[in-house]
């Protein structure tokens, strides 16, 4: 098993969250994805392989890189991991171990006890591209902790550079005939809420999960 984890900037959460996650024995690899952090990010964990760009280019393409790099690797699950995780040890392994309980699935991992901060439309926008694309229902669609068998990265059409990479990738899963589950995870991260700066985010986002309802439209 190989755990992804793409970072731009990251918090000094994310360090412990290395060393966490690099603890666990059924843990193979940790791909970690130094996507052009004004400071640049430095790993000692013997388990941990660093790449880096040279610039931002966006979570979409942090992992289409760790995806590219794994391609000449064996594994057979891939789990994806937001850099500003805040998890407990006995949390991440719970959801780690969902690599052995859910087969060929891919699994999405959604947080519990969250307070709803913001107005809910980026969540509802992406929740309604999945479904109309896919005709499936799917709650936590913009979750970017995921585990995925590493034979559907192949069925991976086109990864969008930004915000629109979870909602993509999901789509073509599910088309190609992938079953999805959901389960609940216990962690926090940065939730955004209705201030100024965490409205535009909500914007940038919106604007790239709309190109990818558009550009579906052809890809497909």
């Amino acid at each position: 098993m190989a755990v992804v984890i793409p970072t731009y900037n990251p918090p000094i959460s994310f360090y412990e969250l290395i060393e966490m996650v690099g603890s666990f024995s059924f843990v193979d690899r940790l791909i970690v994805v130094d996507d052009g952090s004004k400071e640049k990010v430095n790993i000692s964990n013997e388990k941990c392989i660093l790449l880096r760009h040279g610039k931002n280019k966006g979570k979409g393409a942090a992992l289409k890189t760790a995806f590219d790099y794994l391609k000449n690797e064996k594994c057979d699950k891939v789990v994806l991991l937001d850099s500003d995780l805040k998890v407990d040890k006995k949390s991440v392994e719970k959801f780690l171990k969902n690599v052995f309980l859910n087969g060929n699935k891919i699994v999405i991992g959604y947080p519990i006890n969250v307070k709803k901060r913001g107005f809910g439309v980026v969540k509802a926008f992406a929740k309604f591209v999945v479904k109309f694309y896919t005709g499936r229902t799917v709650e936590y669609s913009l979750s970017g902790q995921r585990i995925i068998p590493f034979s559907a990265i192949d069925e991976i059409k086109y990864i969008p550079k930004r915000y629109g990479v979870e909602v993509s990738t999901l789509i073509d899963f599910l088309k190609k005939g992938y079953e999805m589950v959901e389960v609940p995870f216990d962690f926090t991260h940065d939730e955004k809420g209705k201030s100024v700066r965490d409205l535009l985010h909500k914007l940038h986002q919106l604007k790239d999960i709309f190109i990818v309802f558009i550009s579906k439209w052809w890809r497909l």
